[in-house]
């Protein structure tokens, strides 16, 4: 016999099709077999499924360090920010416009015009770019379908398997 999970399912199998055809094997020694390769089969699936779970718990901590070092990155970039503005703050309070180091030039440049948009409803038509969105509406869609209206453009397909485990 295998050992291998897959193995031992695919000679589960073969011995319940042999059971079909074969008239020698007495009920004993079947019950016996199946019983054997069953519980070889349930603790291959338990162990494999403990691995599994193993995995996800790795990829949950792998996301959670994710988001603790996004969140410490954001920290830095803060802090970065506001001591640049401290720096600026400092050569404005100095009344410099450019203070040259040996390391580093420090200028306090002009601010930059942009625009700002009180109401975009006043705006002229020419201004403003339009844009349309459409996505389908799939859940009204497999209503329709599943009660018996003909929808052209679209059906409905099955998925494959899936597995579930309580």
């Amino acid at each position: 016999m295998s050992t291998t999970a897959i193995a031992l399912a695919a000679d589960y199998n073969k011995l319940q099709q042999l059971l079909e055809t074969s008239e020698e094997l007495t009920p004993e020694m079947i019950a016996d077999t199946l019983e054997s390769i069953e519980g070889m089969l349930e603790e291959k699936l338990d162990n494999t499924f403990k691995f599994i779970r193993n995995l996800e718990g790795l990829s949950k901590t792998c996301d959670e360090e994710a988001k603790r070092l996004a969140d410490r990155k954001r920290s830095f970039e803060n802090q970065a920010k506001h001591l640049r503005q401290y720096v600026l703050s400092c050569l404005l309070a100095a009344g410099l416009d450019k203070l040259k180091t040996p390391v580093n030039t420090f200028t306090a440049r002009k601010g930059v015009a942009s625009v700002v948009i009180d109401n975009v409803e006043l705006l002229p038509d020419e201004l403003v770019d339009v844009q349309m969105i459409s996505a389908p509406d799939k859940k009204a869609i497999k209503e329709a379908l599943e009660s018996g209206v003909e929808v052209p453009g679209a059906h409905i397909e099955i998925g494959s398997r899936s597995l579930q485990v309580r």
